[in-house]
């Protein structure tokens, strides 16, 4: 939905002095007011003044910038705009201006300025929802967690951890909890809709010693789960046929129909599946090798989802999987070989904490990664209460990272929903990961990453279009 937001632009000049705005005795102020369509009064947009489209565009020699008020108010002096004490008549003219909170933005620019003349200036400028237009996910999923007799329990329902007291989860909630809280993250510009659920009973792991890859049945599952210490698995190890479960379903062929996108698997612990895989013609690395004698011509990608784990878990997993696609797209990490901020490529600047961003400002952050927050010191450090300075509200504004306001952060900054930092951290950082539309005009790559995930050949193909 575009939220309208207006704002009216007012220069109201008062010069006792035609050459110099310095030795005026009445500066010229320029106010912005931003309101909702309502009238309601619109704080912290952030007004940037540009002498030139083709500055403003490349976001370069900003000449001023500010935000409004609790007011809905901007204010820049004549003194503010002639930095340079310039003769009125070269800065008499047209300002260029780029107006952004968050999804809300527009580009606009001034009526004619004369400063050497007391006048008003009006105008109305609309700002636009700049979120990515919505991309329809179609979902297979699985949910291998058969009933078991003679108890007439479910597999989540029937074991606990060794050593360990808590339940499993419920997969059919935890998946449509996993499913809400990506839309959410994505600002709704991902719509992910389960077109077929699977309550299955046919098991594709397999032990890592049998040559002829026989999938357990339900039985031999729940022997190994019943384990007092699950020695099979930690010894022998397992592995998942990744094929025979897509043939299986016919997930290969409603792939390349365009039935389905890509599919969900909730599974027990040690099923032997990656946390995501791809396969398909031109499959890449999603945190596993891509598979080597895909079914299908087109791209599917295989969320492997563990319901002994919780919530945070599972996002970490599709965290993961969109590491190794802007790493695909951008390349891999590489900090120890970049002396300066200008080599990093943008992915490296958004996950660059501060143990590796402080090499090139000392004491401050960007976003960070799936295991490092900002203030991380180690892996996992989610709960770290020390503060750092961060860059984490540039990313809200992409492209636009002016690196101009960074604020004190720690773990408070993403909570602990249901006790864990860990979710708390998952979400936001999914939450900063771009969505919007456009091309980055300053490395040629699509506004949302999103896209990159959820669709990669296309993503590429409207990257080389736009």
């Amino acid at each position: 939905m575009h939220i309208k937001l207006l704002f009216i632009l007012s220069a109201i000049i008062f010069s006792s002095c035609v050459e110099n705005v310095q030795g005026s005795e009445s500066q010229p102020d320029l106010n912005i007011y931003v309101v909702d369509e309502s009238g309601g009064i619109v704080e912290g947009v952030t007004v940037e003044i540009f002498e030139s489209a083709e500055d403003r565009n490349a976001g370069r020699h900003i000449l001023l910038a500010k935000n409004t008020d609790n007011q809905g108010k901007a204010s820049f002096s004549g003194k503010e705009i002639n930095k340079t004490n310039r003769p009125l008549e070269e800065i008499n003219g047209r300002y260029y201006l780029n107006l952004y909170k968050h999804n809300l933005r527009q580009q606009a620019e001034t009526d004619f300025l004369d400063f050497t003349k007391d006048h008003k200036i009006s105008q109305t400028v609309t700002l636009e929802n700049v979120n990515a237009e919505i991309i329809t996910v179609k979902v297979a999923v699985v949910y291998e967690n058969p009933v078991i007799q003679p108890q007439n329990k479910r597999i989540h329902e029937l074991f606990i951890t060794p050593g360990y007291s808590f339940s499993w989860n419920d997969p059919v909630i935890l998946s449509q909890n996993y499913e809400k809280a990506l839309e959410e993250a994505s600002g709704y510009t991902v719509d992910y809709q389960v077109v077929q659920e699977i309550d299955a009973s046919q098991l594709f792991t397999y032990l890592k010693n049998d040559p002829k890859k026989r999938p357990f049945t339900v039985e031999e599952a729940t022997k190994y789960l019943s384990e007092e210490n699950w020695n099979t698995f930690k010894t022998v190890g397992t592995s998942y046929d990744y094929n025979a479960m897509v043939k299986h379903y016919g997930f290969d062929r409603m792939r390349d129909n365009d039935e389905i996108d890509e599919v969900w698997v909730w599974t027990f612990p040690y099923c032997g599946m990656w946390e995501s895989h791809m396969m398909g013609e031109g499959a890449f690395w999603i945190n596993s090798e891509p598979n080597e004698n895909p079914s299908c011509k087109k791209l599917l990608s295989i969320m492997g989802l563990n319901y002994e784990r919780d919530l945070a878990c599972a996002l970490e997993s599709y965290s993961h999987r969109f590491e190794s696609t802007m790493m695909k797209v951008y390349g891999w990490w590489d900090y120890d070989n970049k002396p300066n901020t200008n080599d990093l490529t943008t992915w490296e600047l958004f996950s660059a904490y501060g143990l590796r961003y402080d090499k090139y400002e000392k004491h401050r952050s960007q976003v960070g990664n799936v295991h490092f927050p900002p203030n991380g010191l180690k892996d996992y450090d989610f709960g770290n209460e020390t503060y750092i300075m961060s860059y984490v509200d540039d990313w809200l504004n992409y492209p636009y990272l002016r690196r101009s306001n960074p604020k004190s952060v720690n773990r408070t900054e993403w909570g602990n929903p249901e006790g864990s930092y860990q979710l708390g951290w998952m979400k936001y950082y999914l939450s900063h990961l771009p969505h919007f539309k456009g091309i980055n005009p300053y490395d040629g790559k699509l506004n949302n990453w999103w896209h990159y995930v959820v669709d990669y050949n296309d993503a590429i193909k409207k990257q080389n279009i736009e």
